[in-house]
This record gives structure tokens, C-alpha cells and sequence, in this order.
């Protein structure tokens, strides 16, 4: 018999793991069930400040009036778990304006199945954008997709953008990602034709800077007005 120099106590120990380590155990899918919520917003507000959890807890169920109720949860790095129980709650959410916590957006994603709420992007928002100016021939919902792409992801159309051609504006609602600069006006023209401005605004925004068109920054924190404090610096855009 060959010499190890191991023992026969460490050698069994060593089969014994290694036997073990090749088991396994498995379950159908009517026995393993997914107990975690479906329906569950993960979110972060655009402030450097901090939040009173309490205070906007109680704001946010003020505003969304969930009927079957809600959760929410502090996950720490400055993201909430926002969680509901049935889907027309949750869909009341997706479909509202763009939703604030002492004058600061709230960037939200709706979590998918087998998502990590800590390790998904919160960069993106929904929001409705008034276009004005657009000439006549212009207002259909090719156009207004278009448009919507060329600086957002196009969500859809307000009905009524097509029930008077006299409107002075249309809305489009569109996922723009807030870490870019936001676009006031772009330009339009049919075949030959000269170009035409279109004018944004942008509703319901929430802290911004002016100089650089960034939402959740103001223009004090930027160097060029420390520079400059008695320049008055150009802005780059209006709200509504």
C-alpha cells in the first residue's frame, strides 16, 4: 500500500468533503416561489441636503394616495424603496407628473425581476416638455416622436396636442437622463424649406443651473460665478 504520510482519519475526512461538495438538492418551481413585492420603485431625490425620511415619507404617501397602501424604505447612500401593493398604485406613480420632495426631483426605476436595488442606475426622469412654435404640418405624432427621441427617449403624446390647430404649444412626455444638459430649442425644416426654431420648457423642474442646463445643480456651486460675482452670466434656459 502506498506511503501517503497522511493518516487514515484525514484521509476519510478528505472523501467525506469531497462527496459532500458534488450534492445538491433540487426544488420544482410550484415548491421555490418569489416571495419578494412586484411592485416596487427604487429612488433617489436630486439635493446633496438630507432628507427627513419621516417628513418625506409622509409627503410622498400624501401625494400618490396608494389605496391599497405602501412601504418605504431607507437604503442608505441616499436611495428609498418605494413599495406597493397592487399595480394601479404603482401605475398612478409612472404615469403622474414629475414628483418632488422640498423642491428636489425624484429619479426613480421600477424594479425587474432578479434587479439588486442598490446596484441599479438612477439616471433617468420622466418629464413632460412643452414645444412651442412648431409650424403648421409639423404637429403629428411622427413628428412629436422625433423630436422627443432627438434628446430624450419619447414616452407619448398629450391627446389633446391634436384637438386644435390654433394651440400655441404641444406636450410630449419624454425620459431625458438628468446628468446631461437639457436642450431649450432645436431646429426643423420639410425637404427644401428653411429652418424653423422650436422653443422647450420644461415642467415642473426642480433645482437647475442655469449656465450649464443641469437638472439638480445650481449655478452658485460653479467657479464661473465665483469668478465673476459682479458679471451677470447669461442663463441657458427658462422653466415653466
Amino acid at each position: 500500500m502506498e506511503d501517503t504520510g497522511k493518516s487514515l482519519e484525514e484521509m476519510y475526512a478528505n472523501m467525506i468533503l469531497e462527496d459532500e461538495e458534488d450534492r445538491g438538492v433540487t426544488f420544482s418551481k410550484e415548491i421555490v416561489k418569489d416571495t419578494s413585492p412586484k411592485y416596487v420603485l427604487v429612488g433617489k431625490f436630486l439635493t446633496e441636503k438630507n432628507i427627513n425620511f419621516i417628513a418625506m415619507q409622509n409627503v410622498m404617501t400624501s401625494l400618490w394616495r396608494p389605496k391599497e397602501g405602501m412601504e418605504v424604505h431607507d437604503l442608505g447612500n441616499f436611495r428609498y424603496s418605494f413599495i406597493f401593493y397592487h399595480m394601479m398604485d404603482l401605475h398612478k406613480v409612472l404615469e403622474g407628473g414629475m414628483w418632488m420632495f422640498e423642491q428636489s426631483m425624484l429619479i426613480y426605476h421600477r424594479l425587474l425581476d432578479n434587479e439588486d436595488p442598490y446596484m441599479v442606475q438612477l439616471q433617468e426622469a420622466g418629464m413632460w416638455v412643452q414645444i412651442y412654435d412648431i409650424p403648421k404640418g409639423f404637429i403629428s405624432e411622427t413628428v412629436l416622436k422625433s423630436v422627443g427621441d432627438s434628446f430624450g427617449c419619447y414616452l407619448k403624446s398629450n391627446p389633446v396636442n391634436f384637438n386644435n390647430i390654433w394651440k400655441d404649444h404641444v406636450r410630449i412626455r419624454v425620459t431625458m437622463n438628468v446628468a446631461k444638459s437639457i436642450k431649450r430649442r432645436m431646429k426643423l425644416k420639410r425637404d427644401s424649406n428653411n429652418w424653423n426654431w422650436i422653443n422647450f420648457k420644461y415642467e415642473r423642474l426642480s433645482s437647475f443651473c442655469f449656465i450649464y442646463g443641469i437638472i439638480g445643480h445650481s449655478e452658485r456651486d460653479y467657479g464661473v460665478v465665483y469668478a465673476n460675482p459682479e458679471k451677470i452670466v447669461d442663463v441657458h434656459m427658462g422653466l415653466n
